[in-house]
């Protein structure tokens, strides 16, 4: 497969003339403006480097390479311009980030050369992170478990949140799938200080006192707080801080910003983690989901509301033909809980809705099961 290339000009007889001498080695898309090879990125699939004019109408080349690396940030990104200046030069390298300064007029076989490298630097980059990847989603799902075990309801359904963000990531084609996974896998860290019965509050939709309203309006600020101390994770904690900023501009943290410049995965945080948090309560995604509706446009943004919808009523027809009663001893690593787990006779929960099973999982439940206190059978989502 050649590997894709963007090339973003205002001269439409230059993007020609590139596409003629590259397109037999390289996959070539075009734009003739900044603003055009953004809506190319969305719906299209990652390209290995994009190519940008310094000068363009508009939207010049480095604020385009700004929010291209912020959308795509393993593209690897070249500047070419007519302009042969240190500043320039200095301005792309800092806020564009880019891999190469080419300047105009610019021959066919050095530009190819250059993309040689930098789809060589693509490859490293997608490598790297790739690992990095791995081991830091590894080591977070291992410590959302053993949480999970300690505080079900706070940590039992952080990977279905994760699940359902990362989908509607997907639909609106956006490369943060992985922070906005660990983000919601670690949404939760900062609720750990806020005392049980406040959360069972919450949970409930019981009005809080002025004092408890405070815990949690500042609970995503002190997990960002803990989680941005730890390295290649700071990107992660901007998702969580602002993931209680509602899309009209309200909401904590109290500073001013609101819309599109509030971060696509803190939206998506939001409205996820709402409808996740109330299903505990509902048992319905219909229902749900009509709640959430009711707030799009003020706390949640629109778009992000629409893309749940198409998940939820997906899925929504015939719940509970999508349930299957199980055993305690049927079960299996991988299943997810269709309804909580109790201790019989008690309203104490074990595990709750929506929680993947691992090993440690089954283990709590047979120990449970041992002293004839586990409500058997066990009600697994059959789809997943």
């Amino acid at each position: 497969m050649k590997p894709r290339i963007l090339l973003v000009d205002d001269d439409t007889l230059l993007l020609r003339s590139l596409v003629r001498i590259l397109r037999d080695e390289f996959e070539i898309s075009t734009a003739e403006s900044g603003e055009e090879a953004l809506k190319v990125l969305f719906g299209a699939e990652p390209f290995a480097v994009v190519v940008a004019d310094m000068k363009m109408p508009g939207m010049d080349g480095i604020k385009f390479l700004d929010q291209w690396r912020f959308l795509a940030p393993n593209t690897t990104r070249v500047m070419l311009t007519g302009q042969a200046d240190l500043g320039t030069a200095i301005d792309a390298v800092n806020q564009g980030h880019v891999f190469r300064f080419l300047t105009k007029p610019i021959k066919g076989d050095d530009l190819r050369l250059v993309l040689v490298d930098s789809v060589n630097q693509h490859e490293l980059i997608v490598a790297e992170r790739t690992l990095l990847e791995q081991t830091l989603t590894g080591s977070v799902q291992t410590l959302v478990e053993l949480l999970s075990l300690f505080d079900p309801r706070g940590f039992g359904r952080t990977k279905e949140m994760r699940d359902l963000a990362v989908e509607i990531a997907g639909k609106f084609s956006l490369d943060v799938g992985w922070d906005l996974g660990l983000a919601a896998l670690l949404s939760r860290i900062g609720w750990l200080a806020i005392p049980v019965e406040v959360q069972s509050k919450i949970v409930r939709g019981e009005r809080l006192t002025v004092q408890e309203n405070e815990m949690a309006l500042r609970a995503p600020e002190v997990g960002a707080n803990i989680i941005a101390n730890i390295p290649r994770l700071q990107s992660v904690a901007r998702l969580i801080r602002y993931s209680t900023k509602h899309f009209d501009g309200t909401g904590y943290p109290a500073e001013h910003i609101a819309g599109d410049d509030i971060p696509i995965g803190s939206r998506i945080l939001l409205v996820v983690h709402d409808y996740v948090t109330r299903l505990q309560v509902r048992h319905s995604k219909v229902v749900v989901f009509s709640e959430i509706e009711t707030g799009s446009g003020t706390k949640y943004d629109p778009a992000v509301v629409k893309i749940l919808g198409e998940v939820v009523h997906a899925v929504g027809a015939n719940e509970a033909e999508k349930h299957v009663m199980l055993a305690l001893e049927d079960l299996q690593p991988g299943m997810v809980l269709a309804d909580d787990v109790f201790v019989k006779n008690n309203d104490v929960v074990i595990l709750t809705m929506g929680t993947r099973l691992n090993l440690l999982h089954i283990e709590k439940l047979r120990n449970y099961s041992m002293g004839t206190s586990l409500a058997n059978p066990i009600l697994i989502n059959r789809m997943v």
